[in-house]
């Protein structure tokens, strides 16, 4: 029986999306062999080249982020990170050339879906017989040993994020009664899972994200009114989450008191030594030496000299039990600007914004929620120092970009 080029891709293409999720490692590998599939496809005329702006913007990205290696002090340090942002290249590459053919996006979307929900089984079964292992410590079945062996807790959020919005879609518009149930069953269980992996950034995303979707489905539906009362009512349940939940209401006490402390006092927030220094605490400290170095070198201390840089700051304000943890922004804005200046800031926020733009005229609703996701993730976290955030944002962005006229609508785009 003959092949099919078409068949192979859209494989491929599946492989591309889901394996690496479950199995990180095999990245790069997948990679490679998706790029060889595409020059093939492209040497037999089943693809062809269209040049993307957007595309080209993403890969343009990489040889100015390589600029800002060759001041490094560190070699090694600078090549690591030129590696984790070989993504740059990789993904504009395979995806500006567009098959001649068309596409199914929603088997793509079906793929997606079981991986996460495969990962998060994973996830799910590894912590509770470490939570057994462990004499029932409930440590275990929450944050990094919920989810670590795969993925950071708030990339897997933003897993998660783009996962709601997909069955939102198939909820809203259901082929049948058996999906309009399981995608409202899938909604509830993806956001469950934002308690046990407890990034507060990822959490307060996916409310803003459940907000948008279900309160412009109200207004459209029932009317202002209606609207009005959902609102009500949502300020009212997320309260009660957040008071019946230790954990979350902890981390919400703690980050509203830090808040308020540094407001008051912020070089006695930062200056003053004090016991074990984490999460929200430690960021407030981070921030402020952050905008501190950025001040000082505005064109950048270089790609891989950000800790460096960070440790001497965090010494000189006497936190040396931080200074020794060799720790990023925790920000990936300030971690751009610091390794590539303003000039690098301005770069990204553009990427950034361009393509919630470029999505939002498209009708291209996952590539807004990837890139909201990054963005909004990326104000507490630096999300684009990690595989996880690199590959998911680059992956799916460039996908609906250069695929975007190839992929079959699902009911619920235009």
């Amino acid at each position: 029986m003959k092949v099919s080029f078409p068949k192979v891709y859209e494989l491929g293409l599946i492989l591309l999306v889901s394996v690496w999720m479950i199995v990180p490692g095999l990245t790069g590998l997948l990679g490679i062999l998706f790029l060889c599939l595409v020059i093939f496809g492209a040497l037999r005329k089943k693809l062809v080249f269209e040049l993307n702006g957007w595309l080209l913007a993403i890969f343009l990205f990489f040889p100015f982020y390589a600029l800002y290696s060759l001041n490094s002090i560190d070699s090694q340090a600078a090549m690591f990170g030129l590696e984790k942002k070989l993504s740059f290249l990789l993904f504009p590459l395979v995806f500006s050339f567009r098959p001649t053919f068309s596409l199914p996006f929603r088997r793509i979307e079906n793929v997606f879906l079981s991986s996460l929900f495969l990962l998060l089984t994973f996830c799910y079964v590894g912590s509770f017989i470490q939570y057994e292992k462990h004499d029932f410590d409930s440590n275990y079945l929450f944050s990094s040993h919920f989810s670590g062996s795969f993925h950071h807790p708030t990339y897997m959020t933003l897993f998660c994020a783009v996962g709601i919005y997909v069955l939102f879609q198939r909820w809203q518009y259901p082929r049948s009664m058996k999906e309009h149930l399981l995608a409202a069953f899938g909604i509830l269980f993806l956001c469950y899972t934002h308690i046990h992996l407890e990034s507060l950034s990822g959490l307060l995303f996916a409310m803003l994200l459940i907000a948008f979707l279900v309160g412009r489905w109200i207004w459209q539906r029932k009317g202002r009114t209606f609207f009005l009362g959902f609102f009500a009512v949502g300020i009212l349940a997320i309260s009660l989450g957040i008071s019946l939940i230790p954990s979350l209401s902890s981390n919400v006490k703690d980050s509203l008191t830090f808040a308020n402390n540094y407001c008051k006092d912020p070089y006695g927030f930062t200056h003053l030594p004090r016991g074990e220094i984490r999460g929200n605490d430690a960021r407030l400290i981070l921030w402020t030496a952050s905008a501190e170095i950025l001040n000082e070198h505005p064109n950048g201390v270089g790609v891989g000299n950000l800790p460096s840089a960070m440790e001497v700051k965090l010494l000189q304000y006497g936190q040396l039990n931080l200074a020794k943890e060799h720790l990023n922004s925790h920000n990936q804005f300030f971690h751009t600007a610091i390794e590539t200046g303003w000039l690098g800031l301005i770069g990204l926020i553009f990427l950034v914004v361009g393509l919630i733009f470029w999505g939002i005229r498209n009708a291209s609703g996952i590539l807004v929620v990837v890139t909201a996701g990054l963005a909004f993730n990326g104000l507490f976290e630096s999300m684009l120092e990690r595989q996880s955030g690199i590959v998911f944002w680059l992956l799916w962005s460039c996908l609906c970009l250069g695929l975007h006229r190839s992929f079959k609508s699902a009911p619920y785009e235009s």
